[in-house]
C-alpha cells in the first residue's frame, strides 16, 4: 500500500490524488473514512459469516411485502445493491469517482475524534491481479461466483476475489455520488492483499485540518443537499444558515442575550 502521508487542505488532497495516478498510471477512485484507523472491510465481513446469506435471503423473502418495485427473486445482481442502498450488510464496498465526495465522507464528524483518511484505489490494477485489468459490470460472468456466494452461503476457489464494478446509479443519491463498488469474495481487509502497493493508496487528515478541508469543500460548492438530493436534506442545510447584521454581528447572539 503506497502511504501519501498528511492532507492538511483541499489543495493537498488533490496533490495527492495526482501523485496515485501517477503512481498507478491509470484511473483512480475514492473512499472516505472518519477514523483513519478503519480497515477496508465491507459490512457484511464484519459479521459472522453464517449471516450473510440469512441477511440476504431473509431481506429477499420480506421486502415484497413493503414495496411493490423489487427485483425478480433470483436477480441477485439487481438485489445486492438494492440492499448496499437500504443499509443491509453486503459484500460490497462503496467508491466514487470524486475526490470532493470522498473528502467531505472523510470530515462528515462536526467533533471528530481521530484522524480520518481517504482510501485511493487503482480499480484497473485491482482487478488485473483476478480477472484481467478490464473494469466490468456487476453482471459480467466473471463475477458471477463472488455474488451467487453471497445468497448460496457456500464457498469456491473462484469466489474469493475482490473486484471493482460498474453497477448502474438507479437512484439519484449514487448518481450525485458518483458511486461504483468493489466487491468482496473473502473476509481480507483489501489493505492487507499481498499486492496492494500496485493499487491501492492512503492519506490522512488530521483533526486539526478537518475545519479547513471542510471550508475548502463549502467554497467548491461540494454540501450535503447535493450528494444527498431530497427535500428532508436541503432543509437542514437550510436551517444552518446564520443571521448576521449590516456590519457583520451576530444577530442570534445578541437575541440570546
Amino acid at each position: 500500500m503506497l502511504e501519501l502521508g498528511e492532507a492538511h487542505n483541499l489543495s493537498d488532497l488533490i496533490e495527492a490524488a495526482h501523485s496515485a495516478e501517477k503512481q498507478f498510471d491509470g484511473q483512480v477512485w475514492f473512499r472516505g473514512h472518519t477514523q483513519h484507523e478503519w480497515k477496508l472491510v465491507p459490512t457484511a465481513h464484519r459479521r459472522h459469516a453464517i449471516l450473510e446469506s440469512q441477511f440476504a435471503n431473509h431481506f429477499r423473502l420480506k421486502a415484497p411485502s413493503v414495496t411493490s418495485s423489487c427485483p425478480e427473486h433470483k436477480d441477485y445482481v439487481s438485489w445486492l445493491p438494492l440492499m448496499q442502498h437500504y443499509g443491509l450488510p453486503t459484500r460490497l464496498l462503496d467508491w466514487t469517482e470524486s475526490l470532493l465526495v470522498a473528502a467531505f465522507f472523510a470530515i462528515s464528524c462536526d467533533t471528530p475524534i481521530s484522524s480520518a483518511a481517504i482510501w485511493i484505489l487503482a480499480p484497473g490494477n485491482l482487478n488485473r491481479e483476478s480477472i484481467g485489468y478490464l473494469i466490468p459490470f456487476l453482471t459480467d460472468e466473471r463475477v458471477a461466483p463472488v455474488v451467487n456466494a453471497a445468497f448460496s452461503g457456500k464457498k469456491s476457489n473462484n469466489s474469493q476475489d475482490s473486484i471493482a464494478v460498474l453497477a448502474p446509479r438507479t437512484d439519484r443519491r449514487m448518481a450525485a455520488q458518483l458511486g461504483n463498488y468493489t466487491i468482496h469474495g473473502d473476509r481480507n481487509a483489501l489493505e492487507v492483499h499481498p499486492k496492494a502497493e500496485n493499487f491501492l493508496a492512503k492519506i490522512v487528515i488530521p483533526s486539526n485540518a478537518h475545519d479547513k478541508v471542510r471550508a475548502d469543500l463549502s467554497v467548491s460548492g461540494m454540501r450535503l443537499s447535493s450528494l444527498f438530493p431530497d427535500l428532508s436534506n436541503l432543509a437542514k442545510e437550510i436551517s444552518e444558515l446564520k443571521a448576521f447584521g449590516q456590519n457583520g454581528e451576530d444577530l442570534e447572539s445578541f437575541d440570546e442575550a
